[in-house]
C-alpha cells in the first residue's frame, strides 16, 4: 500500500511538472528569457544590455540663447562615464567641457530646445562636443538634470 503512494504521489509531481512546463512556461523563473533569447524575439533580447556608468553632475548652466532674444537657458547636466576613474578624469576637463556646452547651447533657438525631438538632438550634439572638447570619447551619456527656458 505505501508503495502504491509513493508512486503515485511521485507520478502526480512528475505529471504535474511536465504539465506546467509544456502549458505554462512562462510561471517558470527564466524560462521565457531563454527562450526569448534563443530564438531571437522579445525587446530584452533586442535591447542593448545597460553597463553601469559613474554619474559626474556639473554646475549650472544659465546662457543667453541664440538669434538676439532676451530668453535664457538654465540648466544641470550629468554625464555618464565607464568607471570611477574616469569621473575623476572629468574634473580635470571641467574647463575645456563648461566653455563647449557654454558656446553650443549659446547658439540654439528657443524652438530647437522646446522640440522632444529637438533635446534629444542637443544631448547627442552635446556628447560629441564634450569629447572633443576632452580630446577623446569618455563620455558615454549626457542627461538633463535640468532644464528651464525663461
Amino acid at each position: 500500500m505505501k508503495k502504491i503512494i509513493i508512486i503515485a504521489s511521485a507520478a502526480i509531481i512528475l505529471f504535474g511538472g511536465a504539465g506546467v512546463w509544456f502549458f505554462a512556461p512562462d510561471l517558470l523563473p527564466g524560462h521565457s528569457a531563454e527562450k526569448d533569447s534563443a530564438h531571437g524575439k522579445g525587446a530584452k533580447a533586442q535591447e542593448k544590455k545597460h553597463e553601469p556608468e559613474a554619474g559626474v553632475d556639473l554646475d549650472v548652466f544659465v546662457v543667453n540663447l541664440g538669434s538676439g532674444t532676451n530668453r535664457y537657458l538654465r540648466t544641470i547636466l550629468s554625464l555618464g562615464v565607464a568607471s570611477e576613474h574616469e569621473k575623476e578624469k572629468i574634473k580635470e576637463f571641467s574647463g575645456p567641457i563648461r566653455d563647449a556646452v557654454i558656446m553650443y547651447l549659446t547658439e540654439k533657438k528657443v524652438e530647437e530646445l522646446t522640440d522632444p525631438e529637438g533635446k534629444n538632438k542637443i544631448r547627442g550634439d552635446l556628447l560629441k562636443q564634450i569629447n572633443t572638447a576632452i580630446g577623446h570619447q569618455m563620455v558615454r551619456n549626457v542627461y538633463f538634470k535640468e532644464f528651464l527656458i525663461q
